[in-house]
Protein backbone atom coordinates (compact mmCIF):
# COMPACT_ATOMS: atom_id res chain seq x y z
CA UNK A 1 0.00 0.00 0.00
CA UNK A 2 1.17 3.53 -0.77
CA UNK A 3 1.98 5.28 2.50
CA UNK A 4 1.60 8.87 1.38
CA UNK A 5 -0.04 10.79 -1.45
CA UNK A 6 1.33 14.27 -2.13
CA UNK A 7 -1.14 16.56 -3.93
CA UNK A 8 0.22 19.67 -5.65
CA UNK A 9 -2.39 22.01 -7.16
CA UNK A 10 -0.90 24.48 -9.65
CA UNK A 11 -2.29 27.46 -11.52
CA UNK A 12 0.10 29.65 -13.53
CA UNK A 13 2.88 29.34 -10.95
CA UNK A 14 6.27 30.75 -11.92
CA UNK A 15 8.03 27.85 -13.64
CA UNK A 16 11.21 28.21 -11.56
CA UNK A 17 9.24 28.18 -8.31
CA UNK A 18 7.31 25.14 -9.52
CA UNK A 19 10.49 23.31 -10.56
CA UNK A 20 12.06 23.90 -7.13
CA UNK A 21 8.88 22.66 -5.48
CA UNK A 22 8.88 19.40 -7.44
CA UNK A 23 12.63 18.98 -6.99
CA UNK A 24 12.29 19.23 -3.21
CA UNK A 25 9.51 16.60 -3.22
CA UNK A 26 11.59 14.30 -5.44
CA UNK A 27 14.49 14.67 -2.97
CA UNK A 28 12.34 13.52 -0.06
CA UNK A 29 13.66 10.68 2.08
CA UNK A 30 10.30 8.90 1.89
CA UNK A 31 10.10 6.63 -1.14
CA UNK A 32 6.76 4.83 -0.84
CA UNK A 33 4.67 7.77 -2.01
CA UNK A 34 2.83 9.05 -5.05
CA UNK A 35 2.88 12.64 -6.27
CA UNK A 36 -0.22 14.01 -8.01
CA UNK A 37 -0.06 17.39 -9.76
CA UNK A 38 -3.41 18.97 -10.61
CA UNK A 39 -2.97 21.73 -13.21
CA UNK A 40 -6.05 23.91 -12.75
CA UNK A 41 -6.20 25.15 -16.35
CA UNK A 42 -2.88 27.05 -16.39
CA UNK A 43 -1.91 29.05 -19.47
CA UNK A 44 1.75 28.24 -18.74
CA UNK A 45 3.12 25.13 -20.47
CA UNK A 46 4.61 22.77 -17.88
CA UNK A 47 5.44 19.95 -20.31
CA UNK A 48 9.18 20.31 -19.62
CA UNK A 49 8.57 19.73 -15.93
CA UNK A 50 6.41 16.75 -16.74
CA UNK A 51 9.35 15.27 -18.64
CA UNK A 52 11.77 16.17 -15.83
CA UNK A 53 9.65 14.31 -13.25
CA UNK A 54 8.29 11.26 -15.13
CA UNK A 55 7.29 9.43 -11.93
CA UNK A 56 4.89 12.20 -10.96
CA UNK A 57 1.30 12.08 -12.18
CA UNK A 58 0.29 15.26 -14.05
CA UNK A 59 -3.43 15.88 -14.62
CA UNK A 60 -4.80 18.99 -16.33
CA UNK A 61 -8.35 20.20 -15.72
CA UNK A 62 -10.43 23.21 -16.66
CA UNK A 63 -9.91 26.19 -14.39
CA UNK A 64 -12.34 25.67 -11.51
CA UNK A 65 -10.35 27.03 -8.57
CA UNK A 66 -7.95 25.63 -6.00
CA UNK A 67 -10.66 23.92 -3.92
CA UNK A 68 -11.78 21.84 -6.87
CA UNK A 69 -8.15 21.05 -7.73
CA UNK A 70 -7.46 19.79 -4.21
CA UNK A 71 -10.63 17.70 -4.05
CA UNK A 72 -10.01 16.26 -7.51
CA UNK A 73 -6.46 15.34 -6.47
CA UNK A 74 -7.88 13.71 -3.37
CA UNK A 75 -10.22 11.59 -5.50
CA UNK A 76 -7.16 10.20 -7.30
CA UNK A 77 -5.06 9.63 -4.17
CA UNK A 78 -4.34 6.10 -2.94
CA UNK A 79 -2.08 6.75 0.05
CA UNK A 80 -2.94 6.00 3.66
CA UNK A 81 -2.02 9.63 4.41
CA UNK A 82 -2.16 12.77 2.27
CA UNK A 83 -0.06 15.93 2.17
CA UNK A 84 -0.85 19.13 0.26
CA UNK A 85 2.09 21.14 -1.03
CA UNK A 86 1.57 24.46 -2.80
CA UNK A 87 3.33 24.73 -6.15
CA UNK A 88 5.50 27.71 -5.16
CA UNK A 89 6.74 26.24 -1.87
CA UNK A 90 9.48 23.75 -0.99
CA UNK A 91 10.12 21.16 1.74
CA UNK A 92 13.23 19.80 3.44
CA UNK A 93 14.22 16.23 2.60
CA UNK A 94 13.04 14.70 5.91
CA UNK A 95 9.84 16.70 6.34
CA UNK A 96 7.34 14.20 4.93
CA UNK A 97 8.90 11.06 6.36
CA UNK A 98 9.12 12.53 9.85
CA UNK A 99 5.45 13.49 9.69
CA UNK A 100 4.51 9.99 8.55
CA UNK A 101 6.57 8.32 11.30
CA UNK A 102 4.76 10.42 13.92
CA UNK A 103 1.35 9.64 12.38
CA UNK A 104 1.98 5.91 12.38
CA UNK A 105 3.62 5.73 15.81
CA UNK A 106 0.73 7.59 17.43
CA UNK A 107 -2.05 6.46 15.08
CA UNK A 108 -2.85 10.14 14.54
CA UNK A 109 -5.30 11.50 12.00
CA UNK A 110 -3.45 14.81 11.54
CA UNK A 111 0.21 15.59 12.18
CA UNK A 112 1.70 19.09 12.16
CA UNK A 113 5.36 19.67 11.33
CA UNK A 114 7.52 22.79 11.53
CA UNK A 115 7.40 25.51 8.89
CA UNK A 116 9.18 28.70 7.95
CA UNK A 117 8.73 31.67 5.67
CA UNK A 118 10.82 31.80 2.51
CA UNK A 119 11.45 35.21 0.96
CA UNK A 120 13.77 35.96 -1.93
CA UNK A 121 16.80 36.47 0.32
CA UNK A 122 16.01 34.95 3.71
CA UNK A 123 14.24 32.15 5.54
CA UNK A 124 12.82 32.61 9.00
CA UNK A 125 10.56 30.92 11.53
CA UNK A 126 7.80 32.57 13.54
CA UNK A 127 9.26 31.19 16.73
CA UNK A 128 6.25 32.04 18.91
CA UNK A 129 4.01 29.87 16.76
CA UNK A 130 2.65 27.31 19.21
CA UNK A 131 2.77 24.47 16.67
CA UNK A 132 6.54 24.93 16.50
CA UNK A 133 7.51 25.54 20.11
CA UNK A 134 5.06 23.16 21.79
CA UNK A 135 4.63 19.39 21.68
CA UNK A 136 1.10 18.04 21.78
CA UNK A 137 -0.90 14.86 21.36
CA UNK A 138 -4.61 15.62 21.57
CA UNK A 139 -7.66 13.40 21.32
CA UNK A 140 -11.43 13.64 20.87
CA UNK A 141 -12.94 16.98 22.00
CA UNK A 142 -9.50 18.54 22.44
CA UNK A 143 -8.92 18.29 18.67
CA UNK A 144 -11.53 20.83 17.60
CA UNK A 145 -10.70 22.95 20.64
CA UNK A 146 -7.13 23.19 19.35
CA UNK A 147 -8.39 24.29 15.95
CA UNK A 148 -10.31 27.23 17.41
CA UNK A 149 -7.85 27.99 20.23
CA UNK A 150 -6.02 30.81 18.44
CA UNK A 151 -9.22 32.10 16.75
CA UNK A 152 -7.31 33.11 13.64
CA UNK A 153 -4.19 34.61 15.21
CA UNK A 154 -2.01 31.67 14.16
CA UNK A 155 -2.73 30.42 10.69
CA UNK A 156 -0.84 27.17 11.41
CA UNK A 157 -4.13 25.61 12.45
CA UNK A 158 -6.21 26.39 9.40
CA UNK A 159 -3.75 26.23 6.48
CA UNK A 160 -3.50 22.90 4.65
CA UNK A 161 0.19 22.83 3.85
CA UNK A 162 1.96 22.27 7.21
CA UNK A 163 0.31 18.92 7.97
CA UNK A 164 -0.35 15.41 6.75
CA UNK A 165 -3.81 13.89 7.05
CA UNK A 166 -5.25 10.41 7.14
CA UNK A 167 -6.90 10.09 3.72
CA UNK A 168 -10.07 8.63 5.25
CA UNK A 169 -10.54 11.88 7.20
CA UNK A 170 -10.11 14.06 4.12
CA UNK A 171 -12.58 11.94 2.16
CA UNK A 172 -15.18 12.59 4.84
CA UNK A 173 -14.39 16.31 4.59
CA UNK A 174 -14.66 16.10 0.78
CA UNK A 175 -18.07 14.47 1.09
CA UNK A 176 -19.38 17.26 3.33
CA UNK A 177 -17.99 19.99 1.07
CA UNK A 178 -19.52 18.46 -2.05
CA UNK A 179 -22.93 18.53 -0.36
CA UNK A 180 -22.63 22.33 -0.21
CA UNK A 181 -22.64 22.72 -4.02
CA UNK A 182 -20.19 25.61 -3.80
CA UNK A 183 -19.32 27.65 -6.84
CA UNK A 184 -15.66 28.36 -7.62
CA UNK A 185 -13.87 29.10 -4.32
CA UNK A 186 -10.41 30.64 -4.70
CA UNK A 187 -9.87 32.01 -1.20
CA UNK A 188 -10.38 30.35 2.19
CA UNK A 189 -10.51 26.79 0.88
CA UNK A 190 -7.78 25.98 3.44
CA UNK A 191 -10.09 27.01 6.28
CA UNK A 192 -12.99 25.05 4.86
CA UNK A 193 -11.05 21.80 4.38
CA UNK A 194 -9.16 21.95 7.66
CA UNK A 195 -12.32 22.74 9.61
CA UNK A 196 -13.98 19.55 8.40
CA UNK A 197 -10.75 17.56 8.77
CA UNK A 198 -10.44 18.60 12.42
CA UNK A 199 -14.13 17.93 12.98
CA UNK A 200 -13.74 14.30 11.88
CA UNK A 201 -10.33 13.68 13.51
CA UNK A 202 -10.02 11.72 16.74
CA UNK A 203 -6.32 12.34 17.34
CA UNK A 204 -3.78 15.00 16.30
CA UNK A 205 -0.11 15.50 17.12
CA UNK A 206 2.97 17.39 16.02
CA UNK A 207 6.59 16.58 15.30
CA UNK A 208 9.79 18.50 14.58
CA UNK A 209 12.01 17.47 11.73
CA UNK A 210 12.69 19.72 8.81
CA UNK A 211 10.59 22.54 7.47
CA UNK A 212 7.83 23.32 5.07
CA UNK A 213 9.06 26.55 3.46
CA UNK A 214 6.14 28.85 2.63
CA UNK A 215 7.24 31.23 -0.10
CA UNK A 216 6.22 34.89 0.26
CA UNK A 217 6.02 36.76 -3.06
CA UNK A 218 3.85 39.22 -4.94
CA UNK A 219 2.46 36.68 -7.41
CA UNK A 220 0.65 34.63 -4.76
CA UNK A 221 -3.02 33.90 -5.33
CA UNK A 222 -3.77 35.23 -1.82
CA UNK A 223 -2.03 38.53 -2.57
CA UNK A 224 -4.82 41.13 -2.71
CA UNK A 225 -3.85 43.69 -5.36
CA UNK A 226 -7.23 44.85 -6.66
CA UNK A 227 -10.60 45.82 -5.26
CA UNK A 228 -12.25 42.98 -7.16
CA UNK A 229 -9.86 40.47 -5.61
CA UNK A 230 -10.35 42.00 -2.18
CA UNK A 231 -14.14 41.68 -2.43
CA UNK A 232 -13.75 38.06 -3.55
CA UNK A 233 -11.48 37.38 -0.58
CA UNK A 234 -13.97 38.82 1.95
CA UNK A 235 -16.94 37.05 0.33
CA UNK A 236 -15.16 33.68 0.35
CA UNK A 237 -14.07 33.99 3.96
CA UNK A 238 -17.54 35.10 5.07
CA UNK A 239 -19.09 32.16 3.23
CA UNK A 240 -16.74 29.73 4.98
CA UNK A 241 -17.51 31.22 8.39
CA UNK A 242 -21.24 30.76 7.69
CA UNK A 243 -20.63 27.13 6.72
CA UNK A 244 -18.66 26.54 9.92
CA UNK A 245 -21.43 28.08 12.02
CA UNK A 246 -24.13 25.96 10.36
CA UNK A 247 -22.16 22.76 10.76
CA UNK A 248 -21.36 23.45 14.42
CA UNK A 249 -25.08 23.93 14.99
CA UNK A 250 -25.78 20.68 13.16
CA UNK A 251 -23.41 18.66 15.37
CA UNK A 252 -24.53 20.50 18.52
CA UNK A 253 -21.17 22.16 19.19
CA UNK A 254 -21.98 25.77 18.36
CA UNK A 255 -22.45 26.87 21.99
CA UNK A 256 -19.05 25.38 22.83
CA UNK A 257 -17.17 27.31 20.13
CA UNK A 258 -19.39 30.32 19.39
CA UNK A 259 -17.27 32.79 21.39
CA UNK A 260 -14.04 31.69 19.71
CA UNK A 261 -15.66 31.73 16.28
CA UNK A 262 -17.00 35.23 16.97
CA UNK A 263 -13.51 36.41 17.97
CA UNK A 264 -12.11 34.94 14.76
CA UNK A 265 -14.76 36.69 12.64
CA UNK A 266 -14.15 40.02 14.41
CA UNK A 267 -10.39 39.62 13.93
CA UNK A 268 -10.89 38.90 10.24
CA UNK A 269 -13.18 41.89 9.82
CA UNK A 270 -10.71 44.29 11.47
CA UNK A 271 -7.80 42.80 9.52
CA UNK A 272 -9.64 43.12 6.20
CA UNK A 273 -10.69 46.68 6.96
CA UNK A 274 -7.08 47.59 7.75
CA UNK A 275 -6.08 46.20 4.35
CA UNK A 276 -8.97 48.06 2.71
CA UNK A 277 -8.00 51.42 4.22
CA UNK A 278 -4.35 51.06 3.26
CA UNK A 279 -5.30 49.94 -0.24
CA UNK A 280 -7.77 52.81 -0.66
CA UNK A 281 -10.82 50.54 -0.49
CA UNK A 282 -12.14 52.27 2.64
CA UNK A 283 -15.58 52.48 1.00
CA UNK A 284 -15.76 48.69 1.55
CA UNK A 285 -16.38 49.09 5.29
CA UNK A 286 -20.13 48.49 5.07
CA UNK A 287 -19.56 45.58 2.70
CA UNK A 288 -17.17 43.99 5.23
CA UNK A 289 -19.65 44.49 8.10
CA UNK A 290 -22.52 43.02 6.09
CA UNK A 291 -20.43 40.08 4.85
CA UNK A 292 -19.21 39.10 8.31
CA UNK A 293 -22.47 40.14 10.01
CA UNK A 294 -20.71 42.33 12.57
CA UNK A 295 -22.15 45.53 14.04
CA UNK A 296 -18.84 47.34 14.23
CA UNK A 297 -15.25 46.83 13.17
CA UNK A 298 -12.68 47.24 15.91
CA UNK A 299 -9.11 48.44 15.54
CA UNK A 300 -6.72 45.77 14.34
CA UNK A 301 -4.36 45.35 17.31
CA UNK A 302 -0.72 44.45 17.02
CA UNK A 303 -1.28 41.87 19.77
CA UNK A 304 -3.45 39.96 17.29
CA UNK A 305 -0.24 39.13 15.44
CA UNK A 306 1.66 38.00 18.50
CA UNK A 307 2.45 34.64 16.88
CA UNK A 308 4.55 36.54 14.33
CA UNK A 309 6.16 39.03 16.71
CA UNK A 310 9.34 37.02 17.21
CA UNK A 311 11.46 35.59 14.42
CA UNK A 312 14.18 32.98 14.37
CA UNK A 313 16.32 33.78 11.35
CA UNK A 314 17.70 30.76 9.55
CA UNK A 315 21.28 30.87 8.17
CA UNK A 316 21.73 32.39 4.73
CA UNK A 317 23.86 29.37 3.73
CA UNK A 318 21.10 26.98 4.75
CA UNK A 319 21.18 25.11 1.41
CA UNK A 320 24.82 24.16 1.94
CA UNK A 321 24.12 23.06 5.51
CA UNK A 322 21.04 21.07 4.46
CA UNK A 323 23.12 19.21 1.86
CA UNK A 324 25.60 18.26 4.58
CA UNK A 325 22.80 17.15 6.91
CA UNK A 326 21.29 15.05 4.13
CA UNK A 327 24.64 13.30 3.54
CA UNK A 328 24.92 12.52 7.27
CA UNK A 329 21.32 11.26 7.26
CA UNK A 330 22.03 8.97 4.31
CA UNK A 331 25.34 7.59 5.63
CA UNK A 332 25.51 3.97 6.77
CA UNK A 333 28.53 4.69 8.98
CA UNK A 334 28.48 5.86 12.59
CA UNK A 335 29.87 9.35 12.20
CA UNK A 336 31.20 11.80 14.76
CA UNK A 337 29.50 15.05 13.75
CA UNK A 338 30.47 18.48 15.00
CA UNK A 339 27.83 21.20 15.08
CA UNK A 340 27.78 24.16 17.44
CA UNK A 341 25.40 23.45 20.30
CA UNK A 342 21.90 24.92 19.84
CA UNK A 343 22.77 26.06 16.33
CA UNK A 344 20.41 25.49 13.41
CA UNK A 345 22.38 22.42 12.29
CA UNK A 346 22.65 21.01 15.83
CA UNK A 347 18.89 21.21 16.41
CA UNK A 348 18.12 19.77 12.98
CA UNK A 349 20.44 16.82 13.57
CA UNK A 350 19.12 16.27 17.09
CA UNK A 351 15.54 16.01 15.82
CA UNK A 352 16.58 13.68 13.00
CA UNK A 353 18.52 11.46 15.39
CA UNK A 354 15.56 11.16 17.76
CA UNK A 355 12.91 10.57 15.09
CA UNK A 356 14.81 8.38 12.62
CA UNK A 357 17.05 6.61 15.16
CA UNK A 358 20.20 7.46 13.23
CA UNK A 359 23.55 6.33 14.63
CA UNK A 360 25.70 9.45 14.24
CA UNK A 361 27.13 11.10 17.36
CA UNK A 362 26.86 14.84 17.94
CA UNK A 363 30.13 16.02 19.45
CA UNK A 364 31.51 19.28 20.82
CA UNK A 365 35.01 18.37 19.68
CA UNK A 366 35.58 19.69 16.18
CA UNK A 367 39.11 18.32 15.85
CA UNK A 368 38.20 14.65 16.24
CA UNK A 369 34.98 14.78 14.27
CA UNK A 370 34.37 12.96 10.99
CA UNK A 371 32.13 15.73 9.75
CA UNK A 372 32.27 19.39 10.62
CA UNK A 373 29.14 21.30 9.63
CA UNK A 374 29.82 24.53 7.76
CA UNK A 375 29.79 27.69 9.84
CA UNK A 376 26.39 29.30 9.78
CA UNK A 377 26.17 32.75 8.20
CA UNK A 378 23.79 35.44 9.42
CA UNK A 379 24.44 38.72 7.54
CA UNK A 380 24.04 41.89 9.57
CA UNK A 381 21.42 43.26 7.16
CA UNK A 382 19.16 40.23 7.71
CA UNK A 383 19.72 40.19 11.47
CA UNK A 384 18.70 43.85 11.55
CA UNK A 385 15.58 43.33 9.45
CA UNK A 386 14.45 40.36 11.56
CA UNK A 387 15.21 42.00 14.89
CA UNK A 388 12.13 41.80 17.11
CA UNK A 389 12.10 45.54 17.91
CA UNK A 390 12.59 46.50 14.26
CA UNK A 391 9.75 44.15 13.33
CA UNK A 392 7.37 45.79 15.81
CA UNK A 393 8.28 49.29 14.65
CA UNK A 394 7.91 48.34 10.98
CA UNK A 395 4.45 46.82 11.57
CA UNK A 396 3.41 50.09 13.24
CA UNK A 397 4.87 52.34 10.52
CA UNK A 398 4.01 50.17 7.53
CA UNK A 399 0.65 48.49 8.24
CA UNK A 400 -0.71 45.54 6.30
CA UNK A 401 -1.74 46.53 2.79
CA UNK A 402 0.21 49.82 2.65
CA UNK A 403 2.29 50.69 -0.42
CA UNK A 404 5.40 51.28 1.69
CA UNK A 405 5.04 47.82 3.24
CA UNK A 406 4.76 46.27 -0.22
CA UNK A 407 7.83 48.22 -1.34
CA UNK A 408 9.98 47.12 1.60
CA UNK A 409 8.76 43.53 1.35
CA UNK A 410 9.92 43.46 -2.28
CA UNK A 411 13.32 44.83 -1.28
CA UNK A 412 13.99 42.91 1.92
Amino acid sequence: MIELSVIVPVYNTNINYFFNCLKSIASSSIKNMEVIIIDDGSSIDYSELQQAFPNFKFVKTENQGSLHARLFGLSLARGEYVAFIDSDDIISFDYLQASLICAKNLNADIVFNDWAFLTHNSKFVCSKDSTIKENFVLENNAVLSKYFSSHGREHSYYVLWNKIYRREILLKAKNEIEKLNLNKLVFAEDVLLTFFAFTFSKKIANTHSGYYFYRVHNEQEIYVNSKEKFISHVSSMAKVFAIMKDYLLKIDKFDEYSDLLKKWINLMASSDYTVAKNSKYADCKDFIKQSYKVNKIGRFKFSSQKAYASHKLLPSNIDEIENEINKIFSSTKTLQVYAKKNSYAYNRLKHIKNIFNKQYVLTNNSKNSDVKIAKEIYPFKLRLIHNNLIYRISIFLFPKGSKLRKFFKSKF
